[in-house]
């Protein structure tokens, strides 16, 4: 239910292209490991098949009631893309209304970004990061090279279901299998490919490249305490970890350049104070969220420690594990008289 809201959308002119290239199929089937070479989309068919997806995806989560933050994280988002050297695509960047810890991107330029994700992320760097990679799955065209790898050999058998209006359910049963495989992420090559452009993309633009690495290691330990995962996380894993330290060697490379960079913390944080936490995934989610969550900031006073913020401000001094986790610190780290950190309060 939750994925067909996305496909009822696909266009005709979409299913035109796929039935224009069945041809490829007899070639396929008899190349198998040809399959993910070929291209079976064109840019056109990738805008299109972004364009009809997005309104999909608008549908299952709803966009983010703030535009002042939707206009900041394009913001962001183009100044990316205009470090680019060749763009392809006219970009797209969305938040979405939805308390899952993701970001993801469909082919054609379409880049979408959680209000929960956002509320884990400390500072503008990171953010960079989190779009420079899911940009880089756009520009190296993972999405549509996940079609044709899932397309190619089934393109024959598709023919009939195309070809016979009865046959709808089927294709929409084989659409939800590849958006499905799509949205879960684009495989370990892929997500390595996408660490790497996102990385360089960001620092070209400015921004720290080691902030992504520092938001990954912390989102990791997260996943390890709650079980919630990042989407991204499940097309390496299980070799996570040591996706981590390839992407840790690529930034640490990168900064040894000196190019001047940036983490823009103080930026990103007043752009996210007051964002919900929690709350609902998406508009299937029907579960009854009476407590309304939301992140607020607080100035570290001299003396400050986890514990006594946790104690004097939310009441319970056992809430500062939380609040080091929702700051990617160790409990034990320091704080510095005068620096902002998150709270998460909820509204009376």
């Amino acid at each position: 239910m939750r994925i067909n809201l996305m496909f009822r959308i696909l266009s005709k002119s979409l299913l035109r292209t796929i039935i224009s290239f069945l041809f490829i199929s007899f070639f396929l089937l008899g190349n198998p490991s040809h399959a993910q070479s070929i291209q079976i989309f064109d840019e056109n068919a990738e805008i299109a098949l972004g364009k009809k997806s997005d309104e999909g995806i608008i549908k299952m989560y709803g966009l983010y009631e703030d535009k002042v933050l939707q206009d900041y994280v394009n913001e962001v988002g183009q100044k990316l893309v205009d470090a680019l050297d060749e763009p392809t695509f006219q970009f797209y960047f969305k938040v979405l209304d939805s308390s899952e810890i993701n970001a993801f991107a469909l082919p054609g330029g379409y880049v979408y970004v959680t209000h929960g994700i956002l509320g884990t992320l400390n500072s503008e760097a990171e953010l960079a990061g989190i779009l420079g990679h899911e940009i880089g799955h756009v520009i190296a065209h993972h999405g549509v090279k996940q079609l044709t790898k899932s397309l190619g050999l089934t393109l024959l058998s598709l023919g009939g279901v195309l070809a016979n209006p009865k046959e709808g359910a089927k294709w929409l049963m084989v659409s939800r299998s590849i958006f499905n495989q799509i949205l879960l992420g684009y495989g370990k090559e892929a997500e390595l490919e996408a660490d790497t452009l996102g990385l360089i993309n960001a620092y070209q633009t400015g921004y720290d490249p080691i902030q992504m690495i520092k938001f990954l290691r912390g989102l990791k330990f997260k996943e390890m305490i709650s079980g919630h995962t990042y989407h991204s996380f499940q097309a390496t894993h299980p070799d996570t970890r040591d996706r981590i330290i390839r992407a840790e060697d690529m930034a640490n490379s990168l900064v040894r350049k000196n190019k001047k960079i940036e983490l823009f913390k103080e930026n990103y944080l007043s752009h996210i104070a007051g964002i919900k936490y929690g709350g609902k995934r998406n508009v299937m989610d029907k579960r009854l969220y009476r407590k309304k969550k939301f992140i607020d900031l607080y100035r570290v006073k001299e003396g400050d420690t986890f514990d006594s913020i946790a104690e004097q401000q939310l009441g319970e001094k056992k809430r500062a594990m939380d609040i080091a986790i929702l700051n990617n610190r160790s409990l034990k780290k320091q704080l510095k008289p005068g620096e902002t950190i998150k709270l998460v309060r909820e509204k009376s």
